[in-house]
């Protein structure tokens, strides 16, 4: 029998191997959006970049639909493998394929019958319009492969294969980043060839998983099935947290989009753009952690190992003290330079107020991590309640309220210092929900 030290070095020797290569994965998976961006501003202009953050909601949608049957999946799947039920676990896994297939077939439907109207929606203007419709129609195609390549990804992870899946990933990364500079610089293809690329790449990731889980090395595989909408009661509350706080990272686009454009113009929407590709690779790193230790924490959980739950908690807490300083005092040095690489085109002028934009905007980061983190930790243990009250709350409701109130309030350019006010309110909530967590579950 193992010791408590040796114990508590193999979790942290598995926390450390899952939360890597998922911050890896999901870091590269955010690069995808952020180099449609830098070549289409490179190769076209800062107008063509904005309006590719402009049409960022509907891949954040995808996104979220995703990792709601992702993530839901993974926590059971994880829950019933420990419990031996490895049929069962066959069963879901076929279900949430092809129904993820079949959401697909219809949003991709959705969107190229209602292109333009779609784009409008989305906060298309007349000098963005055209930029707008021909990403859409260049990444509608493909949006079956941007639910099922996410999906995939969190379940291969849970298979107990993270470096597949982040190998897979910096594939598809690769491939969109080839593709992409063809598309533009050589083909000339503009925005919707910047489209073409991105999603083409997401069918290459796809291609790999699929590989993966026909393999023999495949611990749960696609089998006959006889549908049972009842799973989803169960997959659906655990997985809403982490699939609203990805849809709300696209609606706080949408809506910051709306703001600015009202209340500075459309060089500020310019602003928000690198902002905007700069705070999803921050976000996209501190989710890392919890939907690295997602599947230790749900299987532990179904053991009702709750001392090693406790120390899972730990150990992610203590990894955004550390990353969460990095990572604000990094970007804050350095964002003359990142502005810059987006806006070589832009003015003098923009350039400048875009730098002191980002760097009011940057604080968020020393807080967010936290409210991820405990969002997580609740979706792992099957709280959703509380998951979704701190997703829905740090990601759209005091966001946006915060938002909306500093803009009528103090003008346009306050509104960079949105996200450090909600941050900070919501932390206020995670630190409760995990006080009475720690009071429950003490021994």
């Amino acid at each position: 029998m193992l010791s408590n030290k040796n114990k508590e070095n193999t979790l942290k020797h598995d926390f450390t191997r899952y939360v890597t290569a998922t911050i890896a994965s999901l870091l590269v998976f955010s690069l995808y959006a952020m180099v449609d961006g830098l070549i289409v501003s490179i190769g076209v202009n800062e107008y063509a970049m904005s309006a590719v953050n402009i049409a960022i909601p509907f891949i954040n949608a995808l996104f979220s639909i995703g990792i709601l049957f992702a993530v839901g999946s993974s926590t059971v799947i994880a829950i019933l493998l420990a419990q031996d039920k490895k049929k069962e676990a066959d069963y879901l896994f076929s279900q949430n394929f092809v129904t993820l297939l079949v959401i697909g077939g219809v949003i991709t439907t959705f969107v190229l019958v209602f292109r333009e109207p779609f784009a409008r929606l989305l906060g298309a203007d007349e000098v963005t319009l055209n930029y707008v419709t021909s990403y859409l129609l260049g990444i509608a195609p493909f949006s079956v492969c941007y639910l099922i390549s996410y999906n995939m990804e969190v379940l291969v992870k849970t298979d107990g294969h993270p470096r597949y899946a982040l190998y897979t990933v910096i594939g598809g990364c690769l491939t969109n980043c080839i593709l992409d500079y063809i598309a533009v610089f050589v083909l000339k293809m503009g925005v919707f060839g910047a489209a073409l690329a991105t999603g083409i790449s997401q069918l290459v990731t796809c291609i790999s998983y699929l590989i993966h889980f026909f393999s023999k090395n495949c611990t749960f595989r696609l089998r006959r099935f006889k549908f049972d909408p009842g799973l989803y009661k169960r997959i659906i509350p655990i997985g809403l947290a982490d699939g609203t706080t990805e849809l709300c990272t696209g609606l706080m686009i949408f809506l910051f989009n709306r703001t600015v454009l009202k209340y500075i113009g459309t060089d500020g929407v310019v602003t928000y753009t690198v902002i905007a590709y700069i705070n999803t690779l921050v976000v996209q790193i501190m989710i890392g952690i919890p939907q690295g230790s997602q599947p230790l924490i749900s299987f532990n959980h179904g053991k009702g190992a709750i001392k090693e739950c406790h120390t899972l908690l730990r150990y992610a807490l203590t990894t955004v003290c550390f990353m969460a300083p990095a990572i604000f005092a990094g970007l804050f040095i350095f964002a003359p330079w990142i502005v810059q690489a987006y806006l070589s085109h832009a003015s003098e002028e923009l350039v400048l107020y875009s730098v002191k934009a980002f760097r009011c905007f940057s604080f968020s980061f020393l807080l967010v991590g936290f409210n991820i983190i405990t969002a997580g930790f609740m979706t792992a243990i099957e709280r959703p309640t509380p998951a979704i009250g701190i997703s829905v709350g740090r990601g759209l409701i005091l966001q946006g309220s915060v938002l909306l109130i500093i803009a009528a309030a103090f003008g346009g350019n306050a509104v960079w210092f949105t996200p450090i006010v909600s941050e900070a309110l919501c932390l206020i909530m995670s630190v409760l929900c995990l006080r009475k967590y720690l009071r429950e579950t003490h021994q």
